[in-house]
């Protein structure tokens, strides 16, 4: 059985695919990503406007006033602005930041792009993301959208997840490697010992 967020990010991706089928009817489809990024951060910055789209206790039609005020005149695109009421309007207004992850996927989907998680010790300088990026070009055919980590428990190196593909060249992951090649080694030589012990004995 489907639970809330189930149903919510299966929602979300509906309401994206419409929102982008008319973005790019529109030639706006870059622009409305960036400003479905900027409420996806407006959500988490501000406790008062996820309050807004979330809170039960708010009318739909005093939200729908509320959201006219706040984003009408020109303060967001006629569609994005059309997705917030129509949202409020279904009583689905509490999916925003769904919408907002589920239209930035596709729209990189569209553009052939990725999400790379990179995880090294320290920070990554310019000329390392620009060989990772290099890297996923040639092995995926699309175009990195870096998501770094830093970890210093990975002790060195770099590790890349493109999707379920895991490329790990950390050094904390060759000592793990190298810690179960050394006790593999070491019980093939004490199977191999025992044996020779039993078969002189």
């Amino acid at each position: 059985m489907a639970n809330e967020l189930d149903t919510f990010v299966a929602a979300a991706r509906i309401y994206a695919e419409s929102l982008l089928a008319l973005a790019l009817e529109a030639g706006q489809a870059d622009e409305i990503g960036r400003e479905l990024a900027d409420l996806r951060e407006l959500w988490h910055r501000e406790p008062a406007f996820a309050s807004l789209m979330k809170s039960a206790a708010i009318d739909d039609d005093s939200r729908r006033e509320a959201i006219r005020k706040a984003f009408g005149n020109g303060r967001v695109s006629q569609l994005v602005l059309n997705l917030m009421l129509v949202l409020n309007q279904k009583r689905r207004a509490m999916i925003l930041p769904w919408v907002c992850d589920a239209y930035r996927k596709k729209l990189d989907e569209k553009h052939g792009r990725d999400d790379v998680h990179v995880t090294t010790a320290t920070p990554l300088g310019e000329a390392q993301r620009e060989t990772i990026r290099a890297q996923v070009k040639r092995l995926t055919g699309s175009d990195a959208i870096l998501i770094e980590k830093v970890d210093p428990d990975v002790l060195g190196g770099v590790r890349i997840q493109v999707g379920d593909r895991l490329f790990d060249m950390t050094i904390r992951s060759r000592l793990r490697d190298m810690r179960a090649y050394l006790l593999a080694s070491s019980d093939r030589h004490l199977r191999a010992g025992t044996s020779r012990f039993v078969m002189e004995g």
